[in-house]
């Protein structure tokens, strides 16, 4: 039997809800992080390759890959989109599993790369402040720059034509306000086999699902990155009550959920 006490730091708390890829500790301990996934190892290698441009966990990515995997496996038509796509990572690891079973599936890209918009105050915590320098006082909903996760376009396209070595042709990016982009988009997505929602805050979540779900196919796939924040906890409530629907959320970690759209 091996011992990995040594493994383990100070005050770690163990099984971990969160696994940062970018984290010193994961890093060093990289070769002996496993989380019994389906051919983990091999999806680790995208990981490393990219985990640069991302701040979702292992277990997000993991997931990332192998819903993308079996979404191309069963023939599940329609678009891969992400709202929230910041420096790529993500998206990158949905084109790496289209491009590991020979396709190239169109992914929709939105992001207004200023950073969030300011949060309402009933979702406002004190870790923003801290995390994001946005106090208590700057929480009023306005759709303005708040200063928080500013992510530059040339991050994302870096990772997916550089990296991945994904087509361009097949990558739309929607640079702007989710109020302003998702609606003019949903003319030219058409279907949708994954939505991937990451705004963080309650108004980047309710506009994603209201004019975007109606298009996620049957059998399709929502992840849902933010969960465990309150806007974003919000917005699902509020919208699945609107729609009368009830869906089975998955646990990926301790902040995010996915589902299926029967």
């Amino acid at each position: 039997m091996v011992r990995r006490e040594w493994l383990i730091p100070q005050n770690y708390k163990f099984p971990a809800l969160l696994v940062h890829t970018h984290d010193p500790w994961t890093i060093k301990n990289w070769k002996h992080l496993s989380r019994g996934y389906d051919e983990e190892e091999r999806i680790k290698i995208c990981i490393e390759r990219i985990r640069g441009h991302t701040m979702v966990t292992h277990d997000g990515l993991l997931h990332s890959y192998r819903i993308a995997r079996y979404i191309v496996r069963r023939l599940v038509p329609g678009a891969f989109v992400e709202t929230g796509c910041c420096q790529g990572g993500a998206a990158a690891m949905l084109a790496y599993a289209a491009l590991h079973e020979g396709e190239e599936r169109s992914l929709h890209l939105f992001d207004s790369f200023k950073g969030l918009p300011k949060p309402h105050r009933f979702e406002w915590q004190e870790w923003m402040e801290r995390d994001w320098k946005i106090s208590k006082q700057d929480a009023t909903g306005e759709i303005t720059a708040s200063g928080a996760l500013v992510a530059d376009k040339s991050d994302a396209e870096r990772v997916l034509f550089e990296i991945v070595c994904y087509s361009k042709a097949s990558v739309f990016f929607h640079v702007g306000w989710f109020q302003d982009t998702i609606p003019r988009a949903c003319n030219f997505i058409g279907e949708i086999s994954l939505l991937r929602l990451d705004g963080d805050l309650f108004d980047s979540t309710l506009v994603a699902l209201r004019h975007l779900y109606p298009l996620v196919v049957k059998g399709g796939f929502v992840i849902i990155d933010d969960y465990a924040l309150i806007g974003c906890r919000s917005a699902c409530e509020t919208y699945f009550k609107e729609e009368g629907i009830d869906p089975y959320l998955h646990y990926i970690d301790g902040v995010a959920r996915y589902f299926v759209k029967n």
